[in-house]
């Protein structure tokens, strides 16, 4: 005759519970919690075994202090089944601290050894790149914390190129596996920073982070490492070892990547600072000019008056053609700053700055030559001016303006699927990276320059290679 699972897990109660009241166990403990109502909880385990622990909050107020991951430790208490579950655990009425638990007695000896060899040393710590481009990740592919850099990463910037290698993150081979990836990242040169982490746990979780051997590998590591291993409270040997220690693995993504309204903002700061100058020389020139006008020798020779006022309305006409251009410029430059995000505006702002300096460098030096002109006769004056077309200088300036605008549009991702790429998307419109977002039998469309395409996927390759 069958009973029921409540009865069988009630029968257990009653034949286990009696049989064990009172006992004393001793064990090391891991995965300890403090609960906001007081109670604890853990688990105390030895070489080969562990059991679950709660300590209610009328026992807590006997204990010296607060139990912690490591400690070696005498419980006394009862075995309890949790009905609801169907386990049972050990309800502690006490406990006597017996020492530091093995595993962080190691922590610590493994901690002074690495910080002898100099491996700790804050002036050998390489600084993080500006701006990285290839940003390498050394973590599990099948864990929060890919997904959670992922995250962070395309709601900052999206001109990044994420290089995930995987590796066992717990475990046995897990040491191997992260020194490996950390040696062959550096040995390809393949990213500009690289972040090493994983999510939370156990100090036995994150125990392939203390090994000597990881620790190692990041500190031969030529390429800038961030540590983003376990949560804000973890600490391990690689963090220490590590160029910058993340307290999060969204952290870290942080950490390498700018938004793109900050790289915009600064775009537009420099900007409105050359500007600034520009105008500031034209004032500093036309002021100069001004002082020339008002030497008597000048001012006696009135047969050059119609000369230097001609002068006056060539430079009042560059002047406000030069203004005009720049506002058109820089109108055209906020339009295009629109279509510019996914691309680096470093490279722009070099060149309108480079730009914008050959301006000034042809003003200041046809001003000066004007001035010049002016000391001598007045035939070689009339024939300087003359020569001078400014019409022909803004049209450089256009023609250069025009063929910028061309190699924008030339970026422009339109253009590259007019040459046979496509976009897959889902029926959502978000944008398919991986065959992991792609589930058989799903209908997704296929974006082409002219068109969009709705396709049936009868079959998923995955052509991921793992370590």
């Amino acid at each position: 005759m069958s009973i029921s699972v409540s009865e069988l897990t009630n029968r257990i109660k009653k034949h286990l519970e009696p049989s064990f009241k009172g006992i004393t166990v001793e064990g090391e403990i891991s995965n300890f919690k403090a609960q906001s109502s007081g109670h604890y909880y853990f688990t105390l385990k030895d070489e080969s075994s562990q059991i679950s622990v709660s300590l209610f909050n009328a026992a807590r107020y006997k204990l010296p202090r607060v139990p912690k991951d490591g400690d070696k430790v005498i419980l006394l208490g009862d075995i309890s089944v949790y009905s609801p579950r169907g386990n049972y655990q050990l309800v502690a009425q006490g406990l006597k601290y017996l020492g530091v638990g093995d595993l962080l007695l190691k922590l610590h000896q493994l901690k002074l050894e690495i910080q002898e060899l100099g491996w700790f040393n804050k002036d050998l710590k390489k600084p993080l790149p500006a701006y990285p481009k290839r940003i390498g990740v050394v973590t599990s592919p099948t864990g929060a914390v890919i997904q959670d850099i992922i995250h962070v990463l395309t709601r900052r910037s999206n001109n990044f190129h994420l290089i995930l290698y995987p590796v066992k993150v717990q475990g046995e081979g897990a040491k191997e596996e992260i020194a490996q990836a950390i040696l062959e990242m550096n040995r390809y040169n393949v990213c500009d920073v690289m972040i090493v982490g994983r999510g939370g746990g156990s100090i036995e979780d994150l125990w392939a982070f203390n090994e000597k051997i990881v620790a190692e590998a990041i500190f031969l590591s030529k390429i800038p490492i961030i540590s983003a291993v376990g949560h804000e409270t973890d600490f391990t040997i690689a963090d220490f070892v590590a160029d910058i220690r993340a307290p999060t693995p969204s952290s870290a993504a942080e950490l390498v990547s700018m938004k793109t309204s900050d790289i915009l903002e600064r775009f537009s700061h420099f900007q409105k600072r050359l500007d600034q100058l520009l105008n500031g020389k034209i004032a500093q020139t036309r002021l100069s000019l001004e002082q020339v006008l008002k030497h008597p020798f000048v001012r006696g020779i009135g047969f050059l008056y119609p000369f230097l006022q001609r002068m006056d309305h060539m430079i009042d006409s560059l002047d406000l053609k030069i203004r005009s251009s720049l506002v058109e410029s820089k109108n055209r430059l906020e339009i295009l700053a629109v279509n510019i995000r996914g691309f680096e505006p470093r490279k722009i702002l070099k060149e309108q700055k480079n730009g914008l300096l050959q301006i000034e460098n042809r003003l200041k030096t046809l001003l000066l030559q004007n001035l010049n002109d002016q000391k001598k006769d007045l035939q070689i004056l009339e024939f300087r001016l003359k020569a001078y077309d400014p019409t022909k200088n803004l049209n450089e300036l256009k023609n250069r303006f025009d063929r910028l605008v061309e190699h924008l549009k030339a970026l422009n991702p339109k253009q590259v699927l007019k040459r046979g790429f496509c976009i897959p998307q889902n029926k959502k419109g978000e944008i398919l990276k991986g065959v992991d977002q792609v589930e058989e039998g799903e209908i997704i469309d296929l974006l082409f320059y002219n068109g969009t395409i709705g396709a049936h996927v009868d079959g998923i390759r995955s052509s991921l290679q793992t370590t």
